[in-house]
Parts: C-alpha cells; sequence; structure tokens
C-alpha cells in the first residue's frame, strides 16, 4: 500500500475523503453509519469516504468537553 495518504475534503456534502492508493473503484461497502470503504479490482482497500463528517467531529467534542467539565467540577 502507497505509505502516502490523500485526504480531500468535500465541504458541500460534508464529506472526507481519505485515497490510500491510486486505481479505480470497483466496488465499495458500509461499514458503519456513514462510513464507506471502496475496492480496487484486485480487492484492495484503495479509499475510505467519511459521510457527516463535521457533524460526527462536532458530536465527538461535545461529548470529551462534556467528559472532562464534569471531571473538572467533581475535582472542585
Amino acid at each position: 500500500m502507497d505509505k502516502n495518504i490523500k485526504i480531500s475534503f468535500d465541504e458541500e456534502n460534508d464529506v472526507l475523503y481519505l485515497l490510500l492508493k491510486g486505481g479505480a473503484a470497483v466496488d465499495s461497502e458500509e461499514i458503519a453509519e456513514n462510513v464507506r470503504i471502496e475496492y480496487d479490482a484486485q480487492g484492495q482497500v484503495i479509499g475510505i469516504e467519511i459521510f457527516d463528517i463535521t457533524k460526527l467531529l462536532a458530536s465527538a467534542l461535545g461529548k470529551r468537553l462534556k467528559e472532562t467539565l464534569k471531571v473538572e467540577k467533581v475535582k472542585d
């Protein structure tokens, strides 16, 4: 696998794309909600698409902040 991962972000559609290997995608599968893996003709993973990425990141950040603030509150 190519060690140079290319990352692109489609702001209009809120999609993060990780290109792991060059080549054409001939198949794909959704491995989790909002996460799709793309495969080449040999069945090798060539890309990963993450949909609604800003919502996912905001949600994760919000949970982390809530946990941090809860811990800080208990310490006072």
